[in-house]
């Protein structure tokens, strides 16, 4: 698996586009290579939600289409601006486990020219450890836990390998499950129960690594800890998160009715029902692992599919 770093020198200066389409959101990246530094030129987040009632239907709705075909030509709007030479997407949980979802493959195709790639479970978690960890201290060994929409991914490299795992749980499908219209205790338990029997069939072993948290869950749980009003990129990224403090921000949420939490910031907007499941995936995986602390990084998966576009070309 090429790290990113081997070809970039061959990429210096072309501007590519990277959308990663996830069971919540549709991420764009649009960036190039200088001097052997990923240059970030701009990014974009929307929430089309493919995975909503995906669990119970067992397809993506005809809204989800809908909304991910408009969010498709908004992205391919930025993409012209900043002159990209190819724009590259790629579908991770809800695309696997969609009973229709090579139908929404061809239909965004037909529509707008882009083919989605579907990555693999452990791929997801290859690239989202090489986009993770890029910028951070060099000397330390790290392991990513990456928490999305319908799956959790955990990579870690070991004698210049990336070790990676993947278990079907996530935020979208917790909440979908568990916790749709009733965020109760009882509920939350049975949950808890329910992501512990998942978390024991993980085979990583992580021991006296650092860990790393990407994805929506933990840089929300960042900017509530900071109390940010919008979020700030320079405040979130390298921020780091302890148990008593996610402990408590679970509770205060929790505690609070739907529209509370919408009313906290602006970018609860789309995760003030899923953020509950989501700190819950991170909370178990913390304690069965026994982890402290978790270092946030606002990269990611995006990152390192766009460090990794030579696979792709």
């Amino acid at each position: 698996m090429p790290n990113g770093s081997g070809s970039m020198q061959s990429r210096d200066n072309k501007v590519y586009s990277v959308i990663d389409i996830g069971t919540n959101t549709c991420l764009l990246l649009i960036a190039t290579i200088r001097e052997n530094k990923l240059i970030k030129l701009f990014e974009a987040q929307e929430i089309p939600r493919l995975g909503k009632d995906l669990y119970k239907t067992g397809i993506i709705s005809e809204e989800a289409f809908q909304k991910t075909l408009s969010i498709f030509n908004k992205y391919i709007s930025h993409s012209k601006d900043f002159n990209s030479e190819k724009i590259f997407a790629f579908g991770t949980s809800a695309l696997r486990d969609a009973n229709n979802g090579s139908e929404f493959i061809e239909f965004i195709e037909s529509e707008c020219g882009i083919r989605i790639k579907i990555i693999s479970g452990e791929d997801e978690a290859k690239y989202s450890y090489n986009g993770s960890v890029y910028d951070l201290e060099i000397s330390k060994d790290y392991a990513v836990i990456d928490i999305g929409g319908g799956s959790t991914e955990i990579g870690y490299r070991d004698g210049g390998i990336i070790i990676s795992d993947s278990i079907d749980i996530g935020s979208v499908r917790i909440y979908e499950e568990f916790l749709k219209g009733n965020i109760n205790h009882r509920n939350i338990e049975t949950a808890g129960e329910f992501i512990e029997s998942k978390i024991s069939s993980l085979e990583c072993i992580t021991g006296g690594r650092s860990f790393v948290g990407v994805a929506g869950t933990i840089t929300t749980l960042s900017a509530l800890k900071n109390r940010l009003k919008e979020f700030d990129e320079g405040i979130i990224h390298k921020d780091i998160l302890n148990l008593p403090e996610i402990g408590k921000i679970f509770e205060d949420l929790i505690s609070m009715t739907e529209e509370e939490r919408i009313g906290l910031a602006g970018y609860m907007k789309g995760r003030s029902d899923i953020i509950i499941s989501g700190i819950l995936i991170l909370t178990k995986l913390m304690e069965q692992m026994d982890i402290q602390e978790i270092t946030v990084s606002v990269k990611g998966l995006r990152y390192g599919l766009f460090l990794n576009i030579p696979d792709f070309i």
